[in-house]
């Protein structure tokens, strides 16, 4: 299939177009119905829901994944690092331990499904303190069907324990995750994305590549787990499909100039990109593979667009993806479906690094010391302590 990296078959699997879903999305179940946000209660429910488009989603077997390496000065390294070769952008430090594994789609008797494709990522986000390890981490899954552009996203929550654990000498995620043939059990495990819109990250195509993901590679091949979805001579219109079942108002806008090189094989969702850049990523360093800052005039003309919105900037318009069957096309200021994460400075995340910028003041703990020494309050306490990110 055009515009897809992949050894024989399929990469991954994405879903249905804004534009093609009404408001009221009914289930696999029949005669159960959503609400406006499109997504059942339960992750059961939701397989369900999109078995017709991207069939059942994978059993996950944490062990049997592809650990995505990181590297200290090119020697891969285990446990904690405060920086690393190959970070994954999300945040400061690097842990490793996470693992990727890609499958065939498949129906629930196992009829394969060539067009569809599913990814999971055991991300292990786990520490020790005081020589005791806590586990920490999450396990996601994404369905997508390259043909239609269907996509499914599913995540855990971070409490995982109950199915993973980490291997303390290897301090990789192993474990099982529950199948929807337990439906309880499934339903403790995962969550469906609800409100929160898994684009605001995941805005070009439903697989983020960078070189902590693209560090997992096929067993035995340079091949990367994670496929790109690209294709060299990309028409607007009609390549690389992408919607979200159930997403039908989320914001899947992207900024597009024609003629523009950075664009000519994929889209660019500039949320994520400045999500990286926030993490120490520089698109010039590594844009185009081949010949990396050559298209830097390029890249410059896309910021100016972001930072002054395209509605400002001539030759600059608001684009959304096309679907099995409607094609991608410009969209206006009347578009229905704006999110802030869509604008510059609540990009994805809305996470600013710590320390780069400035916060509001927060009334002093109860305690703790003013500037002339003297402890506020009938009595002094401990330094508060600061809740664990969960991201790494």
């Amino acid at each position: 299939m055009k515009g897809l990296d992949r050894p024989q078959i399929a990469v991954f699997g994405a879903a249905i177009t804004l534009a093609s879903l009404s408001a009221v999305v009914l289930s696999a179940r029949e005669g159960t119905t959503y609400g406006a946000d499109g997504f059942p209660a339960t992750a059961f429910e939701y397989a369900r829901m999109i078995e017709p488009q991207l069939g059942v989603p994978p059993r996950i077997d944490l062990g049997k994944g592809m650990e995505i390496p990181l590297y200290v000065d090119g020697v891969q390294m285990r446990g904690y690092r405060k920086s690393c070769d190959n970070p994954s952008r999300l945040g400061k430090g690097c842990i490793s331990g996470s693992v990727l594994q890609r499958y065939e789609g498949r129906t629930r008797d196992g009829r394969p499904l060539p067009d569809v494709v599913w990814v999971s990522f055991g991300r292990n986000s786990s520490h020790t303190f005081r020589g005791r390890l806590y586990l920490l981490g999450s396990v996601q899954m994404i369905g997508y069907d390259e043909r239609t552009g269907a996509t499914a996203f599913f995540e855990s929550s971070d409490a995982i324990g109950p199915w993973a654990s980490v291997d303390p000498e290897t301090n990789r995620l192993t474990g099982v995750m529950p199948w929807i043939d337990d439906p309880d059990a499934f339903n403790r495990a995962f969550r469906t994305p609800g409100k929160l819109q898994c684009v605001q990250c995941h805005q070009n195509d439903p697989f983020i590549h960078n070189s902590f993901i693209d560090a997992a590679k096929m067993p035995g091949s340079d091949e990367i787990v994670v496929p790109r979805i690209r294709t060299w001579e990309r028409d607007m219109e009609h390549d690389l499909p992408y919607y979200v079942i159930g997403g039908e108002n989320w914001d899947m806008r992207t900024i597009h100039i024609d003629g523009n090189g950075c664009l000519d094989c994929h889209r660019i969702g500039m949320g994520t990109a400045k999500l990286f850049i926030r993490y120490g990523w520089d698109p010039n360093e590594h844009m185009p593979p081949k010949s990396p800052g050559s298209r830097s005039a390029d890249w410059n003309a896309l910021l100016e667009c972001w930072e002054n919105r395209p509605e400002n900037t001539p030759g600059c318009e608001w684009v959304i993806p096309p679907t099995g069957d409607s094609p991608g096309r410009v969209v206006g200021d009347d578009y229905p479906y704006k999110a802030a994460f869509n604008q510059p400075g609540r990009e994805a995340l809305d996470q600013p690094v710590v320390g780069s910028f400035k916060t509001k003041s927060r009334k002093a703990p109860r305690g703790s010391k003013a500037r002339d020494g003297k402890a506020r309050g009938d009595k002094a306490l401990q330094k508060p302590k600061r809740k664990a990110s969960s991201h790494p």
